[in-house]
């Protein structure tokens, strides 16, 4: 693969982004990898962080080999074979938002870092941190994050489960309580269609009972329609399945993951790309479906659901995702 092509040459920055969001990464990457190499240090920081948090890797990048992938998104001198980061470059030389960047990966709690991050720009980026200090930090830290207000509202839920008094399927009632409006009163273990609802939020396809009579399947449904945090499904059905998009909307959050999955599909740099940008660009929703068509078990031996499997829930996402799985044959 030549990154030195005239046309990537003379490709701003810019242009490389709108390009990417377009959902071509055949002519994005490599642009944006010519501009990381000639010092940009925004190119360097959007690379780095696209290799690591693309949820829906493209065919293009499927068909380049391990040292292909490696020159289009690292820096690589010569006689080395791996290559760094250029998040680790930038963080050498002194690029503070970098640095944070790669500290965001770190299994520990940090409520500083967390501030950090939003003082600069990059909400969205504390997703990690914030579940890390949900799994691991003391109560304490719990406690001063949510008082704090530093918090994405979509992973409230999370924090608050984590944080309270353990309730069988806790983190998927959370979520239904989020989506619902509604509180224990109504959203509790006792509620058998809450309780095997709670188990489709929490882990997705295969999980829990989600079936057209469960009282809170249009709730969801809706949710994910309406819900800046899955805007990328709902444009996508909305424009391919019209006819059955709640169906549709459904289909793809179960195979996302469950709630607290679907909810990461995130803009990579927030200070330079909006979320309402990203989420409403081409690519927010071709990465919606790429991740549905390579979603795989645990255990990665085979895919999570068939396409007959899907289209029990929605016919037209069958579809879209057999056509998907196709272009990686």
């Amino acid at each position: 693969m030549s990154l030195s092509a005239p046309a990537t040459a003379q490709t701003s920055f810019n242009e490389a982004v709108e390009i990417w969001l377009q959902g071509n990464d055949r002519d994005s990457l490599p642009a944006l990898a010519v501009l990381a190499q000639a010092g940009d240090r925004n190119a360097r920081i959007l690379l780095a962080r696209i290799e690591t948090f693309d949820r829906g890797p493209s065919p293009f990048r499927f068909s380049l080999s391990g040292a292909e992938r490696r020159a289009l998104f690292r820096q690589v001198p010569q006689n080395e074979i791996f290559g760094k980061s250029w998040l680790k470059v930038e963080a050498e030389r002194g690029n503070k938002l970098a640095a944070r960047f790669l500290q965001s990966r770190h299994p520990t709690p940090d409520l500083e870092l967390i501030q950090d991050l939003w003082d600069a720009g990059e909400g969205q980026a504390t997703d990690y941190p914030t579940r890390v200090v949900a799994l691991y930090g003391s109560p304490q830290q719990k406690r001063a994050l949510l008082e704090s207000g530093r918090i994405l509202e979509e992973l409230a839920p999370f924090l608050g489960y984590l944080s309270g008094d353990p309730e069988p399927r806790g983190d998927g009632l959370a979520a239904l309580r989020l989506i619902t409006g509604k509180d224990q009163s109504d959203i509790n273990p006792d509620n058998q269609d809450a309780f095997a609802m709670a188990g489709f939020l929490a882990l997705g396809f295969g999980f829990g009972n989600a079936s057209l009579d469960n009282a809170y399947r249009s709730d969801v449904e809706n949710w994910v329609l309406e819900s800046l945090s899955t805007r990328p499904i709902a444009n996508l059905c909305n424009e391919a399945c019209a006819q059955e998009k709640g169906a549709c909307a459904f289909a793809f959050f179960a195979l996302s993951g469950g709630y607290f999955e679907v909810i990461r599909v995130d803009t990579p740099y927030q200070s330079l790309i909006s979320q309402q940008q990203f989420l409403d660009s081409p690519r927010a929703r071709i990465m919606t479906l790429r991740r549905a068509a390579l979603a795989r078990v645990e255990a990665n031996t085979r895919e999570l659901a068939t396409t007959e499997q899907i289209a029990e829930i929605s016919s037209c996402a069958a579809d879209l995702v057999a056509a998907e799985r196709a272009l990686y044959k």
